[in-house]
């Protein structure tokens, strides 16, 4: 009896024992989950899993703890500094971005077309147009005129006109390559130099009249690699009107140059291969037909050092012939620069070439030359240092040191031709040449006032051209400055300034000297409404009576206004 009666107690407690886990489960149902730090996978890697809904021996076979690799708890996250990061790019990525070109006191819209047309004293019109009309995506037309004229400041003799004219087509045939073709034309006229002082009506008339048109086939991989086709041809004519003299010179100029260039493995490294040719004729009334030209092939190297020091290299060769000789030339240039931070930087360059000024350069420098002239290549030696620097934004300081050395240089001496009436004669300028050397130095500034309100600039240089013989360089002066300003006090009106003195100059000829000038002009530019406007000018301020070439007295005080618009 007391068995059976201890046999049963025994039975209960064992199901009693047996059952309570499973009550608790019923009563914790969110126990069933395991208990993980989340830091403690997130920071030392560790992952370990309490359930503490589980009493039993755990089943054979059977770890909860996962294994996993281990990870020092003292470890410290990597970062990476600014050059390890770097060094980590492909070289393809490792170039300095160059920053947006700074412009003072520009127009901000974007714009289509600006026209500016106005009349000055002595009934002197004057127009200046550009425009470009986008044809479609890949296509665009553009064109631009400059034109002045005057009737006459004199009492005789003294009218002028200037007129230039472009126009350009541009389309891109893939998304590699593009297509320019160009074209100009160009008619002027002025009278001729008096060095008598005795200006009459029978002085001789000049002339001219030109013509221009090119091609420029591009090829562009991306931004560095690609090549480059282009070739022009420009035709210009002087013709000499009076009534005891007369005459005329014609020229023809053509050139062409292939430039194909690669990226190298290094941060802006560049190597390129050029190749071109230049060449013209020209023939006056007295002179048998010239010829000339001038062949060049080379290659240039380029490389960013440290992202502070660009090294630009070329190493070219040269065959000029010419109405004097005919010989091979060797040229090159070196230029360094150098960034000390962000604002100081140091550039030195060391060039030389040969070149030759065709009848049109010549008379758009001297407008009084005459048409019996001879052409002949220069051999130029430049070396400049310079160094500047910026203080503020937009302003800067600027310095530096030039030495040149020309071989042949052309400079102007005043001439006269008899005339076979016995009258006046024909006063002009005629080419001259000789070896000379120049040294110049020159500093100047550029500095905003006011952001975008406020902006001035200005250089001042001294130098000594001086020829072989001895003597200084004709018509050219000893020193100068140049200075100009802009102004604007609200967003339509802008006020801009200029001042240029310029020393006196030796003529070449019984030790004559043309005095120096001081020029001064100002504008007054009223925006009306956004595409409508006025303007008022102002040039000679001072009313100065001055020469730029002897034997040719400039227009004095002169005051312009008119219309601009913008579309």
């Amino acid at each position: 009896m007391t068995s059976r009666f201890l046999s049963t107690v025994f039975i209960l407690l064992c199901i009693w024992g047996l059952s309570t886990p499973v009550y608790g489960q019923d009563d914790q149902d969110a126990t069933l989950l395991p208990d993980i730090d989340p830091q403690d996978i997130e920071i030392r890697g560790e992952f370990k899993a309490r359930f503490p809904g589980l009493t039993r021996q755990p089943i054979l076979g059977f770890d909860p703890s996962l294994r996993i690799y281990q990870i020092d708890p003292e470890r410290q996250p990597f970062m990476e500094t600014g050059d390890e990061v770097v060094a980590n790019l492909p070289v393809s990525s490792l170039s300095r971005p160059a920053p947006p070109e700074y412009n003072a006191l520009t127009y901000n819209e974007e714009i289509n077309a600006f026209a500016r047309v106005g009349v000055g004293s002595y009934t002197s019109p004057e127009a200046q147009f550009w425009g470009v009309l986008p044809i479609n995506r890949q296509s665009y037309l553009g064109g631009s005129l400059d034109f002045s004229s005057s009737d006459g400041h004199l009492d005789e003799s003294s009218s002028f006109r200037f007129l230039d004219a472009t126009a350009e087509y541009g389309t891109q045939i893939n998304e590699q390559m593009e297509l320019r073709i160009h074209g100009g034309a160009q008619n002027d006229f002025n009278y001729a130099a008096d060095f008598d002082g005795t200006r009459s009506a029978f002085v001789p008339r000049f002339e001219y009249e030109g013509f221009n048109g090119g091609i420029e086939l591009t090829r562009m991989n991306n931004d560095i690699a690609g090549w480059k086709l282009q070739g022009n041809i420009r035709s210009f004519s002087t013709n000499v009107e009076s009534q005891s003299f007369g005459g005329s010179i014609d020229e023809v100029v053509y050139n062409g140059s292939f430039v194909n260039r690669w990226a190298l493995g290094n941060p802006n490294e560049t190597i390129a291969l050029k190749a071109g040719g230049r060449g013209g004729s020209y023939e006056s009334d007295d002179q048998e037909s010239q010829n000339w030209g001038t062949l060049q092939g080379g290659v240039a190297y380029e490389r960013l050092l440290n992202y502070r020091t660009n090294i630009h290299a070329e190493v070219n060769a040269y065959y000029a012939t010419d109405a004097r000789q005919e010989k091979f030339y060797p040229g090159g240039l070196l230029q360094v620069e150098h960034w000390f931070g962000d604002r100081l930087k140091i550039t030195g360059t060391a060039e030389g070439k040969p070149h030759l000024r065709t009848v049109e350069q010549f008379h758009e420098q001297n407008r009084f030359l005459g048409i019996n002239n001879t052409l002949v290549h220069s051999y130029n030696f430049d070396v400049t240092g310079e160094a500047s620097i910026k203080y503020y934004r937009g302003s800067k300081l600027h310095g530096g040191v030039k030495y040149s050395n020309i071989q042949d240089k052309a400079y102007f001496i005043p001439g006269s031709t008899p005339n076979p009436a016995d009258g006046e004669p024909f006063y002009n300028y005629n080419i001259q040449y000789q070896n000379a050397t120049n040294f110049k130095l020159f500093a100047g500034i550029t500095h905003q006032l006011l952001p975008e309100k406020f902006w001035v600039s200005g250089q001042f240089y001294l130098q000594n051209p001086e020829l072989d013989n001895g003597e200084e360089v004709p018509f050219e002066e000893n020193w100068g400055v140049n200075a100009s300003m802009s102004f604007r006090p609200i967003d339509r009106i802008t006020v801009e300034g200029w001042a240029d003195y310029v020393g006196n100059r030796e003529t070449g000829v019984s030790n004559n000297t043309v005095e120096g000038f001081f020029l001064v002009g100002a504008q007054l530019d009223l925006e009306i409404t956004n595409n409508f406007g006025a303007y008022v000018k102002g040039v000679n301020l001072f009313d100065q009576q001055y020469q730029v070439w002897q034997g040719y007295q400039e227009r004095p005080l002169q005051i312009y206004g008119g219309l601009t618009i913008k579309l």
